[in-house]
């Protein structure tokens, strides 16, 4: 005959066993699902992650160029954006500091790209401003950064329609107290980078550096090819 006592030590085992069980499924069916989210996590963000400091777009986006003017004072059309690459930033001359920065930057990425026999787009500073920017305020204006940036201006409606088309933003401030300084004009800051057809391949985005720049601008020309 089983003493109480024996039938009570079996009874705790059984209990200790299925409790054991118990703890050990529900601890791997935790760490199974606690692995499979962080696989998750991991694969949505390979999903987002971008070979440059910006947004590829895939596929590239058309762009249909109005009747713009150059620095020249000749007509700048869809001609002076294919055929090559682009590098396009949208500013105005007046600008305090993110506009000349971002054109000594870039001036400087150029002069690094061509030191190591790299190809650099031809780079087109587009006015926001062209109330007060016009051709030959804007020739003074790119030729100080580098001999061969191209200036464009043109009717405030037309430039709209482009900046619509590149998704830049951009929007007149009110006065400065100082009406020497007249207004601001506040504006999206990024590198846009056109194809040889002409079509809008990527954003590059701040802040920017020249070495930043050289090697984004490869790294989209080398997954284009």
């Amino acid at each position: 005959m089983i003493s109480k006592s024996s039938a009570l030590i079996f009874v705790s085992a059984v209990v200790a066993l299925s409790a054991g069980f118990w703890f050990s499924s529900t601890m791997n069916e935790s760490g199974t699902t606690f692995e499979s989210s962080n696989e998750a996590e991991i694969a949505a963000a390979k999903a987002k992650f971008s070979p440059i400091q910006g947004t590829l777009l895939s596929p590239a986006r058309k762009i249909a160029v109005p009747a713009l003017i150059k620095d020249n004072a000749t007509a700048f059309t869809q001609d002076d954006i294919t055929g090559h690459w682009s590098l396009l930033f949208f500013g105005y001359t007046h600008c305090p500091d993110i506009c000349p920065t971002t054109m000594g930057v870039t001036a400087l990425a150029k002069k690094v790209a061509e030191a190591n026999n790299h190809m650099f787009p031809q780079v087109i500073f587009v006015s926001v401003d062209p109330a007060r920017d016009k051709v030959d305020m804007l020739t003074d204006y790119v030729q100080y950064f580098d001999k061969d940036f191209i200036g464009v201006t043109g009717d405030e409606d037309l430039i709209k329609a482009l900046t619509l088309q590149m998704s830049v933003v951009y929007m007149k401030m009110a006065p400065e107290t100082d009406a020497a300084s007249g207004y601001l004009v506040d504006h999206s800051s990024a590198l846009l980078l056109l194809n040889p057809e002409g079509k809008l391949r990527a954003f590059l985005n701040p802040p920017h550096e020249p070495a930043t720049i050289t090697k984004d601008i490869q790294t989209v020309i080398n997954l284009s090819n």
